[in-house]
């Protein structure tokens, strides 16, 4: 019976598809051919069959040029030919008869290029003759020397032949970062925002209070920055000299910033500070006084949107609060925005309404674009702080942002959110244990190029690699690879290819055929059982509850079990190394299994076989058997305790399995021990 449900369901999935196939919104042809890694890729590329030799001029000021460009947009550009001048180098062989810098920026109409397209798109051309790169306004020459500098890099002296129109689907693309709950320093920030404009981002939403502190400077109400009633980070505060000189460190990078002041909720220290909350009458009047007081001191051109929070909170007059803060903001020249998920107060009238997924809402499908009323930023595919690396960046590359193929005035685009609610002592950590990077290559692909059709089901069940989509990841992970070694070189970037890697899934059964079918699935032997293939080095059964119950068997219980078996090939007998996990905790509350015994692989019972002889875990954890947490409600208490990682199986070097020469059979039993554990199984070839 369970087979005969499967192939249904299996089949309701492709009907699906049929009716609305997911399909890649550029050639996959010019993405083989392309002859550099490029995120996001080109809306429409052709390659030609040639190279141009560079000599560089020394600035982009020297470069030729037309059009009249302003002080803060040369500035912009001045950092963009920087940065393009340090990936590349003049070709050294050139004779002084060769050598000419045939470079020209032109600020003028492209022809082509849709009216949707003129505030960051631009045409690039790369011939014989030289390169022109032209762009209606600066924004798209800033964007245009972001794709020569990604071909360029690695210190090329040359440029391929080509001939690039290129534009964004969505107007907003960003990048948030929790810095209430572990401050992160100006410098950090600077790195962070530089490296995010190289994949042609352009918000960063900086999320400044959170429960733990209020970490803007306040000068009339020093209280709130006072270390005593901080449970995180007590003496890091940022003045306005510093959130000013980030500000126009993010412009000259083609970045707006969206400061937030969370409120009404998440505010602990508030009531600390004050003895009040900030509903209350008097708690408005001082948020009042904070907001005119940071507007005063950044300019309404620098800063034109303000992010009030407003999550996560229940609160008697809740429409009136918003109205207040909304309109004060208003007034200051700012438009207000605010989250919009289930449990945060009503959306203002004029206010941008942030999605968010909540719960097991994760579990349906994406943002869908009839429930968008009003200005909309897509944040639902779930926070850096849920997934491991395998479940995030296929939930952001196979997104439709706001429902649609591309934006318009309502479906602004997206924005990727990292959330580090844990305590982490060591923030250099943040981007591994919530693997920032690769999440944000595949947000960056999809919010510049968007995409059609419905792909709400890959992410958990990744398509055969013979269809459009898995064809379309493959590329992809390719690009992404090299981009790691290149843009991200010095930076955690916790992922590697997972396509190609095949699993025969036998199960799920329940716990009383157990003993059964272990049995007959070593012996190889699978008549009666229910079996599927599955594709992908992780397999997701089903998620904890509190990250969407996402999964394959997304509407199985405890108390049943799989089994996974995969064939591999090695040469010779070998130590092969594969990065392993059976279970994380999402990074906002430490529910899961725990840190594994001596000889486990994780606390569920999960058991490996390699060639019909069980294998241990070869791994000793400092830990071992602590940290594990069944319930689900928000402590501060457990929170405090500093991430370690040893929790995060990903963060960890990869694990020998030992092969022999010829095929080898890999065999997984990964029981279902209860819904704090995420159902899962990741055994990843590292990266030779």
């Amino acid at each position: 019976m369970r087979l005969i449900i499967a192939m249904l369901t299996l089949l309701s999935v492709t009907l699906q598809g049929e009716e609305a196939p997911w399909n890649s919104p550029h050639s996959p042809e010019a993405e083989e051919n392309a002859p550099a890694a490029l995120i996001p890729f080109p809306r429409e590329v052709v390659w030609g069959k040639g190279e141009w030799k560079m000599q560089l001029p020394p600035g982009w000021r020297d470069v030729a040029r037309t059009g009249r460009i302003g002080e803060k947009d040369g500035r912009m550009l001045d950092v963009a030919w920087s940065g393009f001048f340090s990936d590349a180098r003049s070709d050294s062989s050139l004779s002084p008869g060769e050598r000419s810098s045939c470079f020209c920026l032109e600020l003028a109409r492209v022809p082509g290029l849709p009216a949707e397209g003129e505030e960051e798109g631009y045409q690039l051309v790369v011939n014989a003759g030289g390169v022109r790169l032209t762009a209606p306004r600066p924004a798209g020459l800033f964007n245009g020397l972001q794709t020569l500098r990604q071909l360029a890099a690695g210190g090329h002296s040359s440029l391929p032949y080509c001939e690039i129109l290129d534009w964004p689907a969505f107007k907003v693309r960003g990048f948030h970062e929790d810095c209430g709950r572990n401050f992160r320093s100006i410098e950090r920030l600077k790195k962070e925002i530089g490296l995010a404009s190289r994949l042609k981002l352009n918000y960063f939403h900086w999320h400044l209070t959170d429960f733990p502190a209020w970490h803007v400077q306040c000068k009339a109400y020093p209280q709130l920055n006072a270390p005593e009633h901080r449970t995180r980070d007590l003496h890091d505060t940022y003045s306005y000299d510093q959130i000013r000189e980030l500000i126009a460190f993010a412009r000259d990078r083609n970045i707006t910033i969206i400061p937030e002041l969370d409120m009404p909720g998440h505010s602990a220290y508030f009531d600390k500070a004050f003895g009040f909350p900030m509903h209350s009458e008097r708690g408005m009047q001082v948020l009042e006084t904070v907001i005119r007081e940071f507007c005063a001191e950044v300019p309404a051109e620098d800063c034109p949107i303000f992010h009030i929070g407003a999550d996560e909170i229940q609160i008697p007059h809740a429409k009136e609060f918003v109205v207040r803060m909304s309109k004060l903001l208003l007034s200051l020249g700012r438009t207000p925005m605010q989250w919009g998920g289930p449990n945060d107060l009503p959306v203002g009238e004029f206010s941008i309404a942030q999605r968010w997924g909540d719960g097991a809402d994760l579990a349906a499908k994406s943002l869908r674009a009839e429930t968008i009323h009003c200005r909309t930023i897509d944040s639902s595919p779930g926070y850096a702080n849920l997934f491991d690396p395998s479940l995030l960046v296929r939930r952001w590359f196979f997104l439709r942002p706001c429902g649609v193929a591309k934006g318009d005035d309502q479906k602004l685009g997206a924005i990727f959110c990292i959330w580090p609610d844990m305590r982490v002592d060591d923030k250099s950590c943040i981007p591994l244990y919530n693997a920032v990077w690769p999440g944000i290559c595949a947000m960056a692909e999809r919010s510049w190029n968007g995409g059609a059709g419905d792909g709400d089901a890959f992410p958990a069940d990744m398509p055969p690699p013979d269809t459009e989509p898995g064809r379309a990841f493959a590329l992809f992970e390719k690009r992404m690879e090299q981009i790691r070694h290149s843009i991200f070189a010095d930076e955690p970037f916790p992922y590697h290819s997972e396509t190609g890697q095949k699993w025969l899934l036998v199960g799920p059964v329940p716990e009383a055929r157990k003993e059964e079918v272990r049995a007959k699935a070593l012996a190889g032997d699978y008549s009666g059982l229910p079996v599927r293939v599955a594709h992908g080095a992780s397999l997701y059964f089903r998620t904890r509850p509190n990250t969407g119950r996402l999964g394959m068997f997304a509407d199985s219980e405890p108390g049943e079990c799989i089994w996974a078996v995969r064939k591999v090939h090695a040469e010779q007998a070998e130590q092969r190394p594969y990065f392993v996990g059976f279970d994380a905790p999402a990074r906002s509350v430490r529910r899961w299994s725990g840190i594994p015994l001596p000889g486990e692989w994780s606390r569920c019972g999960t058991k490996v076989w390699v060639n019909g002889r069980e294998f241990k875990n070869p791994r000793r954890y400092e830990l071992a058997g602590k940290n594990r947490h069944e319930r689900d409600p928000w402590s501060e208490e457990i929170n405090e305790i500093p991430l370690v990682d040893e929790e995060v199986w990903w963060a960890l070097s990869p694990t020998p399995f030992p092969l022999q020469k010829g095929e080898n059979t890999i065999i997984v039993e990964q029981p279902y021990i209860g819904l704090f554990q995420t159902w899962s199984i990741s055994i990843i070839p590292a990266e030779e």
